[in-house]
């Protein structure tokens, strides 16, 4: 049963391989870029995709976005004054059966130079049986495991048929990559980009916590993450227990949804601490909250990168994170914050104390944060970056 799968996905990649378009040459009018996104909410990758539009080089480069009917990022790519194809057909997963005709009969139409995906496998699916010249797919998270040899051969047979370039959001994403199978040759490392961020005043940050139940006089710890398990809240959680036994003017800020909400409450409940423990739900305008931390801190146990750190540290905010996937390409260990072992509760608490109790580290860090952010993880670069790309596949 599995030679017969293996030698049916040979097969289906051997056909996919003959029908690699040439290389057009082109005669100075605009490069067509489409990207495809099946995200209904806006997440990370709707938020890589809205810098990415408001940056892109309009002179040289035609962009049109295609979402789900239905999808939430949609008035938002609008607005950046970027035409929006809404279909019925695409729901929100990676392969997407009944999508697979609609998405060839609009290519074809289209008839776009580039087709960039995210996530998105029927689209590069699709775009490989229009014959669109180059398809790139950016990788926002990390690569499962690998498993078995045969699997990673077939992973990496399926992303050379179905993608000409793969960016990957940190360095960290690339190996996860290479270890679990794709070719190196095929990745791009290509940072997330952030704008900058204003840092209010201190009138204006004691309004904006005290509209969430913070209190003046405190310390401000917050993380801003889906409430889902890949982000592990319980070891916060279990740190601000820690925090909270040697100091009670520290209020933790919990920022975002997501199913375990109830859980997570709960939680605080049992251990004491809901006093001193906000949950804020989710915020739309969230830069503003993460600009008034005072410590910002993310306990995943997996990370492509963390948009969340970053957009602290660009308004100056230290961090302390868990050393998980691209956390340790932000965090600089010492210099602008502290990383700490996976689920590791105890040290988590240790560093958020030695930056609360140290208010010239906590500067220094701070500093060298804002520094860091401002030299590596800029919208205006990535979009340089992602268009140089698109450039040299259209040699």
């Amino acid at each position: 049963m599995k030679e017969k799968l293996m030698e049916k996905k040979e097969l289906l990649i051997k056909k996919a391989k003959e029908k690699l378009p040439e290389k057009k040459e082109r005669t100075g009018d605009k490069i067509k870029v489409l990207h495809i996104l099946t995200d209904k909410n806006i997440g990370g990758a709707g938020r890589w995709l809205l810098y990415y539009l408001k940056y892109h080089n309009r002179n040289a480069f035609q962009v049109k976005v295609v979402l789900p009917h239905d999808s939430l990022l949609a008035d938002a790519v609008k607005a950046l004054d970027v035409p929006v194809i809404a279909m019925e057909e695409m729901e929100d997963r990676s392969f997407d059966k009944k999508a697979m005709k609609a998405l060839v009969k609009l290519f074809k139409e289209e008839k776009p130079d580039i087709v960039h995906t995210h996530a998105s496998m029927t689209a590069r699916m699709a775009a490989r049986a229009a014959m669109v010249p180059s398809i790139f797919n950016t990788k926002h998270c990390m690569e499962s495991a690998p498993g078995i040899l045969p699997k990673k051969i077939v992973r990496r047979e399926v992303n050379a048929a179905f993608s000409d370039k793969i960016i990957a959001v940190s360095r960290a994403v690339r190996r996860s990559m290479v270890h679990a199978g794709t070719s190196p040759e095929q990745i791009a490392v290509v940072y997330n980009g952030i704008e900058p961020i204003a840092i209010p005043a201190a009138e204006e940050k004691a309004a904006l916590l005290q509209s969430y139940g913070g209190k003046a006089g405190e310390m401000v710890v917050g993380m801003v993450a889906r409430l889902e398990e890949v982000k592990d809240h319980e070891t916060f959680l279990l740190a601000a227990q820690n925090v909270l036994e040697h100091r009670r003017d520290v209020r933790f800020y919990i920022v975002g949804d997501g199913s375990l909400r109830d859980e997570l409450e709960r939680r605080a409940y049992e251990l004491g601490i809901s006093s001193n423990v906000t949950f804020t739900g989710f915020i739309k305008d969230v830069e503003k909250i993460e600009a008034a931390l005072d410590i910002a801190v993310i306990t995943s146990k997996a990370e492509a990168l963390c948009l969340s750190i970053i957009e602290s540290m660009i308004a100056g905010i230290p961090a302390v994170g868990t050393d998980s996937g691209g956390v340790a390409e932000v965090i600089k260990h010492g210099e602008n914050g502290f990383l700490v072992p996976i689920g590791d509760a105890d040290q988590l608490a240790e560093r958020i104390e030695e930056l609360l109790a140290d208010d010239a580290k906590r500067k220094a860090f701070g500093e060298h944060a804002k520094k860091h952010a401002e030299s590596m993880f800029m919208a205006d670069k990535m979009t340089k970056r992602i268009e140089k790309l698109y450039l040299e596949a259209r040699k």
